[in-house]
């Protein structure tokens, strides 16, 4: 069984067009969204040192995304609504330590963390936060998560927002270096900043 972990997005802007653009006459429908190149994906994390941010290419995405979903009235479900992202094309500044956050994430194994979005609820009264289940498998292993977002629709749409994870959740070890003086965060924070174009 998938452990079920909550957690809070901090701020993000996102997906009203999919959420209550459609009618509810037809039970499955389908789109297709462009991830615009100057979105970012960044991982971030900490040791008892220093720190270290990862930036996605995110011009490596070159498919668009196709979403299925499903309208219902208590919430809208999604099938097959995935964000694959290759560990390779995660820079973070450097061959060394570059080389360090792919074999973390056991990437010989495991080349790409997949980010799933499960469902979206309906927004709240003030019509500025909707709750959203997505799941992130890092590593080869998958976790579900409910967040709270909050949602502005302004022409294209926007996802921004903040999500912390711990490492432990995924099976890794955070590792050490330098004989053991150095020692990675077990926490770690993933932002996204996504453009996204309906086509």
């Amino acid at each position: 069984m998938i452990p079920f972990v909550i957690h809070n997005v901090k701020s993000i802007s996102a997906m009203t067009l999919l959420i209550f653009g459609a009618f509810f006459s037809a039970p499955e429908r389908e789109t297709r969204v462009w991830v615009a190149p100057e979105s970012e994906v960044v991982i971030i994390g900490t040791t008892n040192v220093n720190g270290f941010t990862c930036k996605y290419k995110v011009q490596e995405l070159e498919v668009p995304v196709q979403l299925t979903y499903n309208d219902k009235v208590e919430q809208i479900q999604f099938k097959n609504a995935k964000l694959k992202l290759a560990n390779d094309c995660f820079d973070c500044g450097g061959k060394a330590i570059n080389k360090d956050f792919r074999e973390l994430l056991k990437t010989e194994q495991h080349p790409q963390v997949e980010l799933r979005l499960l469902h979206v609820d309906p927004p709240e009264t003030d019509g500025q936060k909707i709750g959203v289940g997505m799941e992130i498998t890092i590593a080869g292993v998958a976790r579900k998560y409910e967040t709270t977002l909050s949602c502005v629709q302004a022409g294209d749409i926007c996802v921004n927002g903040t999500l912390d994870l711990l490492l432990s959740d995924f099976g890794l070890e955070p590792p050490r270096k330098v004989l053991g003086m150095i020692k990675v965060d077990n926490k770690i924070k993933v932002e996204l900043s996504l453009k996204l174009k309906e086509i």
